[in-house]
């Protein structure tokens, strides 16, 4: 037979057991509030480097990005770049090589229809020897002879068969001393002003040109 004193603490347990649960449950659901009070939900983190397949797509997705885009810009450039040549090619009637300055090409096209001024030097009016100094002075920095006759002393002589954008075509139209000078272009054909029609494009296949024509000049600042 349970004695008494048993009997009483067995029924003590028995209905103190679910006060203790409830409050174990109770501390619990205190002690995780005060955790998201303080710190906030649990935060997922998204670790690629858990799946390497799926970092590996990542990287080569970033990648292939990276490399369209700098395709994309270099032939952007390119294509605008030989745009420039072609343009100038057809406009001139020559063949640009694709190496030559695209700034002086377009430099140079701004100076057609410039009236003739003696003794001028800018696109209001000037004379064959001002507008080449132009070009180079502010284009290259370059100071030449103000004259036709002493651009000479600025240049290397040349065969003619050599000749390229840029170079300097001297002419004696008195058949004397170099009276004339002309910046060529290509294929024969060069600019320079004229008396009449100002700055225009002619041929050196042009009988009153070809007669008269005297030597081609590298300018010698440009090859160093």
């Amino acid at each position: 037979m349970m004695l008494p004193k048993f009997r009483h603490i067995r029924f003590a347990i028995i209905v103190l057991t679910p006060v203790l649960l409830a409050s174990c449950a109770g501390l619990r659901e205190h002690i995780k509030e005060r955790q998201l009070e303080t710190h906030g939900p649990p935060r997922t983190v998204n670790d690629n480097r858990k799946n390497p397949r799926i970092a590996h797509r990542n990287d080569t997705a970033a990648t292939k990005h990276r490399n369209d885009t700098t395709a994309s810009k270099r032939d952007i450039d390119t294509r605008t770049t030989s745009g420039v040549y072609k343009k100038y090619s057809e406009k001139w009637n020559i063949e640009l090589t694709g190496n030559e300055d695209v700034k002086f090409i377009e430099e140079i096209d701004t100076w057609l229809g410039t009236p003739y001024v003696y003794g001028g030097e800018s696109k209001k009016g000037t004379d064959c020897s001002g507008m080449i100094q132009t070009m180079y002075k502010n284009l290259y920095g370059i100071s030449l002879n103000r004259s036709a006759n002493d651009m000479q002393k600025d240049v290397r002589f040349i065969d003619l068969n050599k000749a390229c954008l840029g170079d300097i075509l001297f002419f004696k139209i008195n058949f004397q001393t170099v009276g004339h000078v002309a910046l060529y272009l290509g294929n024969r054909r060069f600019i320079h002003a004229t008396v009449n029609k100002g700055v225009m494009i002619s041929c050196l296949d042009e009988d009153y040109y070809s007669k008269r024509y005297y030597k081609c000049g590298r300018i010698v600042a440009m090859e160093k």
